[in-house]
């Protein structure tokens, strides 16, 4: 009787645990819908960017499933908050594996964020697709983990050529944030290319985080007479600096990574800024009637012009959606096979390849501040950088 009644209560556990499992960590998917994961920060230090990358998300999200979703199944988003913390990120990335058993997950925008999510991920098969993270290390976490933006490397390569081949400059300086790793990086990965261009760096300046101050910094490139300033930092600190740059009558042309891109640029800078350059993943200007066609639908959606963090969650989604759509079954090895296979995907973003490494391989785009006007100058290729 104990023995039959052992053997009745097991078989109600492993009913119960095999029905859990289909409805919250199974596949990814019931009869109806598709469950994809999404960690962003939109609250804390980053919130703007997350904010920007979730809009894009969701826009991709409404009209995929306006037009049939994916394979005949809705898309369900499960999203989570990472308040800007990389603590966060790795809970976030533990409950979409365990708890809501998401197909594929996106994120993060923060390489930070992303370093400690994506172990997680990893460990339980899961796909997971960032939209913005650009340190190089990222993808390295293990062969389930994608990108499908430019990484450092490239980009401060890529401002490397630009300084050289467009400005036509001789002479650099830098000035870096020093307890800022993307700052940092992109810094060195400038300063190396320029020097192999035939370039010289004639000042290499750095300040810490929270400085308000940066007249000592601009004094020291002052004094060194450089063609072109490389500022690899975020909007509000470039802001000031190029106040203190103007106010000391240096005139050349800054230039700068993604990181100067923000609405709140041109009102802090003034006109500080004008004449200036940055690498961007987009421009809002291009006349692609892809890219059109995102701006018009973000604007009636959301009552602004999108950033390119916007334009990257915009573009993931639709990454994710190819990926699965190519595996033909909603499996996560095949779709991560089906990502890492992935080539001449056309969004908005730019047309790109997932290479062996599961980084894009896409175009930079160069943009000119020409009063409030982000003005689109070139593209960079990969093949310009090597």
């Amino acid at each position: 009787m104990r023995k039959a009644l052992a053997l009745v209560l097991v078989c109600l556990a492993l009913a119960v645990f095999f029905a859990g499992c289909g409805s919250k960590i199974g596949p990814g998917y019931d009869e109806k819908e598709v469950y994809i994961g999404l960690f962003v920060s939109t609250s804390g230090e980053i919130a703007t960017f997350g904010t920007d990358t979730k809009n894009g998300v969701e826009l991709a999200v409404e009209e995929i499933n306006k037009a049939g979703g994916i394979n005949g199944k809705q898309i369900k988003l499960i999203a989570y908050d990472t308040a800007s913390k990389a603590d966060e990120g790795k809970t976030a990335a533990t409950k979409l594996a365990t708890q809501d058993g998401v197909l594929v997950s996106m994120g993060a925008v923060a390489s930070g964020i992303s370093l400690a999510a994506a172990p997680e991920f990893q460990k339980y098969g899961i796909p997971m697709v960032s939209p913005s993270s650009t340190n190089p290390t990222v993808t390295q976490v293990g062969d389930h983990i994608f990108r499908i933006c430019y990484l450092d490397d490239f980009q401060g390569g890529a401002c490397a050529v630009f300084a050289s081949k467009d400005l036509k400059a001789k002479k650099a300086a830098i000035l870096q944030n020093q307890d800022d790793a993307y700052s940092t990086g992109l810094a060195d990965f400038f300063e190396a290319k320029f020097k192999a261009l035939g370039g010289e760096v004639v000042a290499k300046e750095s300040y810490k985080k929270g400085a308000s101050d940066f007249k000592t910094q601009v004094t020291n490139i002052k004094g060194k007479s450089p063609e072109v300033i490389f500022v690899p930092c975020y909007y509000n600190d470039v802001a000031l600096i190029a106040k203190e740059f103007r106010a000391q009558d240096v005139t050349v042309p800054l230039l700068g990574g993604d990181g100067w891109e923000s609405d709140k640029l041109i009102p802090s800078a003034g006109s500080a800024l004008e004449g200036s350059y940055f690498g961007n993943h987009y421009s809002q200007e291009d006349d692609n009637p892809k890219v059109k066609k995102f701006v018009e639908a973000y604007k009636a959606k959301y009552g602004n012009v999108p950033s390119s963090l916007a334009a990257l969650g915009y573009d993931v989604v639709y990454v994710v959606k190819e990926g699965i759509e190519k595996a033909g079954d909603f499996d996560r090895k095949k779709i991560r096979d089906a990502l890492a296979g992935l080539k001449a995907f056309d969004g908005v973003t730019g047309k790109f390849d997932i290479d062996e490494n599961r980084d894009a391989r896409k175009p930079i785009s160069m943009l000119k501040i020409e009063g409030e006007r982000f003005a689109p100058v070139r593209q960079i290729k990969p093949e310009e950088v090597q």
